[in-house]
């Protein structure tokens, strides 16, 4: 694993806000070609074909979180991306973005295979029990993809396998910032179920500008340990 530098634990969140506000043109920019890749899945969605959903978001929605954050992480730097940078990241990520969504999404997929069986009555105990492995599962995979997924954008020698290994060290060794963001998409998606759904067109790039800066300061406390 290599290291970017530049931010420490005491800018974190201001060095996040002035990317944020010094780039504002761009990070739009980035957010209206990432909700245009998002479209096919958001549309299964909205027509309750939940299964076919993940697996056109593995396919469509990964590689575009992937170049999503391959795009924050050249503002954190100071770089200014080209403006069709996003989609060459897109078509050079794609191969191992959606085998690690494909991943990602598991969990989810035997979630939604187990939630029908809590329609009989009663419900048999080794559903709850399915029910509780599969919540976990979901709750693994997505500390997992806090920095699965930017070591993948930064590492580009790096299998899947290689990822998801590093991501559990990371994870493991800075609890605190897993939590600390995961509490921040918790609060985000509350403020998109709540207050409007036109928040996903601003939000998804907020997050994943705090989730880019997050693996840069955890990479470069990995440098000084």
């Amino acid at each position: 694993m290599t290291s970017q530098h530049g931010i420490t634990g005491s800018t974190y969140v201001v060095q996040v806000v002035q990317t944020l506000w010094e780039n504002l043109p761009q990070l739009l920019w980035g957010a209206l070609l990432f909700n245009l890749i998002c479209l096919p899945a958001a549309f299964l969605f909205t027509a309750g074909h939940f299964i076919p959903t993940l697996i056109v978001a593995a396919l469509t929605i990964g590689p575009a979180w992937a170049a999503l954050l391959a795009f924050d992480m050249r503002l954190i730097q100071g770089i200014v991306p080209r403006q069709y940078a996003i989609f060459n990241d897109f078509r050079r990520l794609w191969p191992r973005s959606v085998l690690l969504s494909l991943l990602t999404a598991f969990p989810l997929l035997a979630l939604m295979t187990t939630l029908p069986a809590l329609q009989t009555q009663p419900v048999a105990p080794i559903v709850w029990l399915g029910l509780a492995a599969d919540l976990l599962g979901c709750a693994v995979m997505a500390t997992l993809s806090l920095y699965a997924f930017p070591n993948l954008v930064q590492q580009r020698e790096n299998g899947v396998r290689a990822c998801i290994r590093d991501a559990l060290i990371l994870a493991s060794r800075h609890s605190t910032n897993s939590l600390g963001l995961l509490a921040i998409g918790i609060l985000f998606s509350f403020c998109v179920a709540y207050i409007s759904l036109g928040l996903l067109l601003l939000l998804p790039v907020i997050y994943s500008l705090f989730i880019a800066a997050n693996y840069q300061l955890v990479m470069e406390k990995e440098a000084q340990a």
